[in-house]
C-alpha cells in the first residue's frame, strides 16, 4: 500500500448484540492500526457508554477520537449521528454519491459463508481510493490485526469503572473460595430457537460439564462463576462451589474475562471475554463436547 492518506472508514450498520458489536469493532480497530486509517464506529451505539475509549466520543473514533465531551451528551448524540450515517449508507446502496462508497454485505450475515477479509486486495484498494467508506454488515475480519494490536484494542474497550467494580468484587470473593476459577456462560433464552436449537443445552448438561471439570482437576478446589441468560435452578449444582456473575451483560462479560478458564456454547459473548482477558476458552459445540484440557484454546 502507498504511504498516502487513506480513506476514512465509518461502520454504518449495527451487528447484533454486545458480543457481536465488540468483535466487529475489534476487527476494524486492528485493521485501522495495521493499515493506517481513521475509523469511526457509531454502530457501537447503545453500548459505547460502557467502555473507557468510547464513553466520551459520540462517533467512537479510533485510533484518534472525534470529540471528547460530557459522557451524557455523547450518549444522547450518538444515536442521531448513527442514524444519519446509516441513512447515508442506505442511500449509497441505491445511488452513486460522490466521495462515498458503501460496502454492503448484510445479505450474507446469516449465511454459512466466509468473512470479508479486510487485509485482502479489494479492501486495500478501496482504502487507497481516499473516499468515505461505509461498511454495512457483520462478517468483516482481520484476525491477524486483532491479535497483533490486542493491547490497544482491549485498552480502548476496557469497561468503565461502574461496570468493572461489581464484577471485580465478585471475582475477588470467588477466588477466596478455591484454587481455580472457571467461568461458565449459559445461554439458553434465544438459543432455544436459533438454528433450530443446535446450541441449546439444558441446565442439567451444564451441570455435567462442571462436574467433569471438577473431576479433571483433582487436588484443586474448582469454583464456577455462572453467567446465565436467564434464571437457573441452583439446586441442580449441589455439591459444586458456585458463584453468580453480576447479572447484567457488560458486568458478566468483564467477570468472565477475569476467570482462569471459560466454557460456553458458540457465542461472540464468551469469545470476547476470552479475547479481552486472554483466557483459554472451551467452546461447547454440541451435547457431546468434552471439557478436557486439549479443548481450551486462546483467541
Amino acid at each position: 500500500m502507498s504511504g498516502d492518506a487513506k480513506s476514512t472508514v465509518i461502520i454504518a450498520s449495527k451487528a447484533g448484540r454486545l458480543g457481536n458489536r465488540l468483535l466487529q469493532s475489534a476487527h476494524f480497530m486492528g485493521n485501522a492500526l495495521a493499515k493506517g486509517y481513521q475509523l469511526f464506529n457509531p454502530a457501537l451505539g447503545e453500548y459505547a457508554h460502557l467502555f473507557e475509549g468510547s464513553v466520551r466520543d459520540p462517533l467512537c473514533g479510533f485510533p484518534k477520537s472525534w470529540r471528547d465531551i460530557d459522557p451524557e451528551f455523547a450518549d444522547q448524540s450518538r444515536e442521531f449521528l448513527y442514524a444519519g450515517i446509516h441513512l447515508l449508507g442506505l442511500a449509497a446502496t441505491t445511488a452513486i454519491l460522490p466521495g462515498v462508497r458503501v460496502i454492503d454485505i448484510r445479505r450474507f450475515d446469516e449465511m454459512e459463508v466466509g468473512d470479508v477479509d479486510l487485509t485482502g486486495e479489494a479492501f486495500c484498494n478501496l482504502l487507497d481510493s481516499k473516499k468515505l467508506l461505509l461498511p454495512m454488515g457483520w462478517k468483516f475480519s482481520d484476525h491477524l490485526g486483532m491479535r497483533q494490536h490486542r493491547e490497544a484494542i482491549t485498552r480502548y474497550l476496557t469497561p468503565v469503572e461502574s461496570v468493572r467494580r461489581p464484577a471485580e468484587k465478585i471475582v475477588s470473593n470467588a477466588r477466596k473460595k478455591g484454587d481455580l476459577l472457571v467461568g461458565v456462560h449459559i445461554r439458553q433464552d434465544d438459543y432455544r430457537q436459533w438454528k433450530n436449537g443446535i446450541h441449546f443445552y439444558e441446565t442439567e448438561r451444564y451441570v455435567q460439564w462442571t462436574k467433569e471439570l471438577s473431576e479433571r482437576n483433582p487436588g484443586k478446589k474448582v469454583v464456577f462463576l455462572i453467567c446465565a441468560s436467564n434464571p437457573l435452578d441452583e439446586s441442580l449444582f449441589e455439591g459444586l462451589s458456585l458463584v453468580k456473575g453480576p447479572g447484567f451483560p457488560a458486568g458478566d462479560l468483564h467477570a468472565l474475562s477475569l476467570c482462569d478458564k471459560i466454557i460456553g456454547p458458540p457465542s461472540t459473548f464468551s469469545g470476547w471475554a476470552s479475547y479481552h482477558g486472554g483466557v483459554p476458552l472451551c467452546v461447547l459445540r454440541d451435547l457431546n463436547a468434552s471439557v478436557g484440557p486439549e479443548n481450551f484454546v486462546g483467541f
